[in-house]
């Protein structure tokens, strides 16, 4: 089987660290390659949606009697 004449590499990066997802896309023909890299967008977009409800454990919490930033008291 011949190898694709097109590729084409997805990169999903989340905060600055190295958490990086990649998704490599081959196809025959240009048409192909647009198709299957509009494909590929879209599932790595609903991905990019999960990793930003991920936080990280170490942040400092809100007080469990404040409800919103502005209630922050300043010393």
């Amino acid at each position: 089987m011949p190898e694709d004449a097109f590729t084409y590499t997805v990169k999903l990066k989340r905060g600055a660290g190295d958490d990086v997802q990649k998704c490599k896309v081959t196809a025959p023909d240009i048409d192909t390659l647009q198709t299957r890299v509009e494909a590929v967008r879209e599932k790595m977009g609903e991905w990019a949606s999960d990793y930003r409800e991920i936080q990280p454990d170490d942040r400092r919490g809100l007080a469990d009697d404040q409800s919103e930033l502005g209630e922050v008291g300043t010393a």
